[in-house]
């Protein structure tokens, strides 16, 4: 069962905040696809990105695909509507998943323009664990893999340069790190992972089926200068973090976000450097025997977030933080009493403490400013929600069923906001799925407006890629690149 948890010197930065003056979502390309979750506070909003189709609901799902030539896609970037990249590879327990690649592709043909594998984990037997990929506002590309990061020329897929980052106590061979995230002024910040010394295992499951996966060291938080690369501040966590780090503003001040077992802590960051806010205390936001939180969302004044990103014998809980006051805070059980199907109960019948497991959400929230809806979902009872947050609470506003495993993406103008998932078909069980389904829904109503045919299953834990002129990107576990375009059926 491909059960995971997935869970990101002083020195000028002249060339970034000259060319960015003018760009809101600093300091990422503006582009539609600005980053890995769109902005730093990784709220998944794509207003940039359109639906074509009709909100009726009358429409049918046009599909393009290629052979299988991107295993395990991870995430994708773009300068515009013809330059476009694709990261992936970094899934090592799947097949053909051999190490980081980043290529450049055709948008017409989906074939790549180049194609630059970074890495062969098969040959040297490092960690091959999902990094990500994104465009800052210097146009060039950096992935993170490993304990690499990497800055690449778009136009010609060569290596610029290689970071080495630190590993901290933790070996390098077992070392990930998981994504990064920026600063508005273009700091690169990060931080590792590790699978347990001596075991081989690749990919995600490294996270669940080594001897003990527990037996690891304490993370690592780094940052890096993007322009000289080269690494500004190194500090050691308190302990193990899985979920990618958030960034959000309070008061023009700069934090990090990074979830703790039970908990949430942050970092300020100045120039690079970081200074731990103690005065900043949620306290435990865990209910007994749930499992840690997925990365946050910032919405506001507020960070959001959902727990069990491992199966749990606990409901799932939503939660909102207030960014200046940490004790003001907000809780919902979306899907409480919810049934499980039946089979999916069966299937996940020991939790994470060896309880029958009632929840399982590996994906973070999305959360959208401008509606101020957030949304969740949970794989065991197969259920969505748009959550309504205010300064007087949180309050479901609509639930549907639909069983996903990866994030969502909402996209288009605020009146008009689409939210794109997957869908696993109803005989599947969640985590070792076949196929998925994309589907649309209107974002404040939760009606579905459109729904493709069976697709061959999505890289797990990652999401639908919002695109121009009303497409998405679909990337398969196997490699397979799909073109996906709802459209308004003629005569209807």
């Amino acid at each position: 069962m491909r059960l995971f948890l997935l869970v990101f010197l002083c020195c000028s930065f002249s060339t970034i905040r000259a060319s960015s003056s003018s760009q809101k979502n600093l300091p990422w390309y503006p582009s539609l696809e600005a980053f890995e979750h769109y902005n730093s506070g990784r709220s998944h909003v794509f207003s940039q990105a359109k639906f074509k189709g009709s909100f009726k609901g009358n429409n049918v799902v046009q599909s393009q695909s290629s052979l299988p030539i991107y295993p395990s896609g991870y995430n994708m970037s773009y300068l515009d509507s013809k330059n476009i990249f694709i990261y992936g590879g970094g899934y090592g327990d799947e097949p053909g998943s051999i190490g980081a690649f980043v290529a450049k592709v055709d948008p017409e043909t989906l074939l790549p323009i180049w194609y630059n594998q970074l890495i062969n984990t098969s040959q040297n037997g490092e960690w091959d664990y999902p990094g990500s990929m994104a465009i800052l506002n210097d146009g060039f590309i950096y992935v993170i893999y490993g304990y690499r990061l990497s800055k690449i020329d778009p136009k010609t897929g060569v290596t610029i340069t290689t970071l080495i980052l630190p590993t901290g106590e933790g070996e390098p061979e077992n070392t990930g790190y998981n994504g990064f995230n920026a600063t508005a002024d273009g700091t690169l910040i990060m931080k590792s992972l590790y699978r347990q010394a001596g075991c081989s295992i690749q990919g995600p499951d490294a996270l669940l089926n080594c001897p003990d996966p527990t037996d690891v060291p304490a993370s690592v938080l780094v940052s890096v200068n993007p322009v000289t690369m080269t690494v500004i501040d190194t500090i050691t966590l308190p302990a193990p973090v899985a979920a990618r780090p958030t960034i959000g503003m309070v008061n023009n001040d700069t934090y990090v976000y990074l979830v703790e077992a039970d908990t949430v802590i942050r970092y300020r960051v100045v120039s690079g450097k970081f200074i731990q806010d103690t005065l900043w205390n949620p306290g435990i936001i865990a209910l007994k025997g749930q499992t840690t939180a997925t990365s946050f969302v910032v919405m506001d004044d507020w960070i959001v977030g959902q727990m069990n990103t491992l199966p749990s014998a606990t409901e799932l809980t939503v939660f909102a933080i207030n960014q200046k006051n940490a004790k003001k805070q907000f809780l919902i059980k979306p899907f409480l009493g919810d049934p499980i199907p039946p089979l999916v109960y069966e299937a996940f019948s020991h939790a994470a403490d060896g309880g029958q497991a009632i929840s399982w959400a590996p994906a973070s929230v999305s959360a959208d400013p401008d509606t101020h809806l957030v949304y969740a979902s949970d794989s065991l009872p197969g259920k969505i929600a748009a959550i309504k947050l205010n300064s007087e609470g949180m309050k479901v506003i609509w639930k549907a069923n639909q069983t996903t495993t990866e994030f969502t993406a909402l996209i288009g103008p605020k009146k008009k906001r689409v939210l794109i998932g997957t869908d696993i078909p109803g005989a599947q069980i969640p985590g070792n799925n076949s196929e998925d389904y994309a589907v649309w829904r209107d974002a404040k109503t939760g009606k579905e407006i459109a729904r493709s045919a069976r697709l061959p299953v999505m890289t797990q834990g990652t999401m639908i890629q919002p695109f121009y002129s009303g497409e998405v990107f679909y990337e398969g576990e196997l490699g397979n690149l799909i073109k996906l375009k709802p459209v308004k059926i003629k005569g209807r």
